[in-house]
């Protein structure tokens, strides 16, 4: 089994900046870090956990705090942080926090399974003031994920505005001018920039979005089935749909499917988070394409005070069958 003194001579640094490397210093020089990172991996050195908890008092676990769902936008940013983590020389512990606790009980209180070195909040917690209060008063670096800049701690902003509104330019250009979109469950949400930017792209080419072609739904798929029925009951029906994640759009198709609508003949849909789920449907799923892995790692890095700048992360819209 390789020991920090193989990674020192295979990577020609010394032992104390391997060991400042291990533990995650961010005053490290990047080349100098890439030596010992790669020597870690060529040796497949795993160093000791409880010795570094012991020797530094800090525990080496990053937390992530997410709600409890099944879909693979979280499995995706779980599994990517894990390995940033690791990386890093740290650990991941997943905290599932279900929010019909939190919305039934007016005394809850944030318990967590571990004392972490860092917190990072994901979507769609991140945007939560009782959370992120909770997670504030931990006194830990904290990092809240895909959304702007205020609030407390440190924000990863995501441009859901700019690739929203290129969704709106997208489905304006397949001929579409009765368009609807199902939207987050609330305005406050930073996912509600999704709307705000494909409403402006309708606005700026002179297409109307009345507020009956915003229907809010609950991030899931159930919903999405539900603001299908009441979009396809409007006296004009939209012939293109934008749901603003993957599991409203899925929702949607099957509705539409269920009801006796063609899909994209009758009425388009769209989604956002490329998902595997969206991939694997028929018809399969035109999506917004996020970067979930980068900016899984870029979280990582910045919560740790490894990474100093955030990274700017390009979103593309992938065309398939169903838009």
């Amino acid at each position: 089994m390789a020991t920090i003194k193989d990674v020192a001579e295979y990577s020609g640094i010394s032992i104390k900046t391997v060991s400042r490397v291990i533990n995650g210093a961010p005053t490290v020089r990047p080349k100098v870090r890439a030596k010992v990172e790669e020597a870690i991996r060529a040796l497949n050195y795993r160093p000791a956990l409880a010795a570094r908890q012991l020797a530094s008092g800090r525990s080496f676990i990053v937390a992530m705090i997410a709600p409890r769902q099944t879909y693979s936008y979280f499995s995706r940013l779980m599994v990517a942080m894990a390995e940033a983590c690791r990386d890093y020389g740290h650990h991941l512990v997943l905290e599932v926090i279900d929010r019909s606790e939190m919305d039934s009980d007016p005394a809850w209180t944030l318990q967590l399974s571990c004392e972490p070195d860092a917190v990072i909040i994901v979507p769609p917690y991140a945007d939560d003031p009782r959370m992120v209060e909770a997670v504030a008063a931990l006194g830990k670096p904290m990092l809240r994920m895909a959304v702007g800049d205020d609030g407390v701690g440190q924000a990863l902003p995501v441009p859901s505005y700019e690739i929203s509104y290129a969704m709106g330019r997208y489905l304006l250009a397949k001929g579409h001018r009765q368009l609807a979109i199902i939207a987050p469950p609330r305005k406050t949400m930073s996912a509600y920039a999704r709307v705000e930017g494909f409403a402006q792209a309708l606005a700026d080419a002179g297409v109307d979005l009345p507020p009956s072609c915003i229907v809010a739904g609950t991030m899931d798929f159930a919903s999405g089935e539900a603001a299908f029925r009441q979009l396809m009951s409007l006296p004009r029906r939209p012939t293109a749909i934008f749901a603003t994640n993957d599991p409203m759009a899925l929702g949607a198709m099957a509705c539409a499917l269920r009801l006796g609508f063609s899909v994209p003949q009758d009425v388009a849909i769209a989604g956002f988070d490329n998902s595997v789920e969206g991939q694997m449907c028929y018809p399969p799923l035109t999506s917004v394409h996020q970067p979930l892995e980068e900016i899984a790692r870029a979280a990582v890095g910045l919560v740790l005070g490894v990474e100093q700048q955030r990274p700017e992360f390009i979103h593309h819209i992938v065309e398939r069958e169903s838009a």
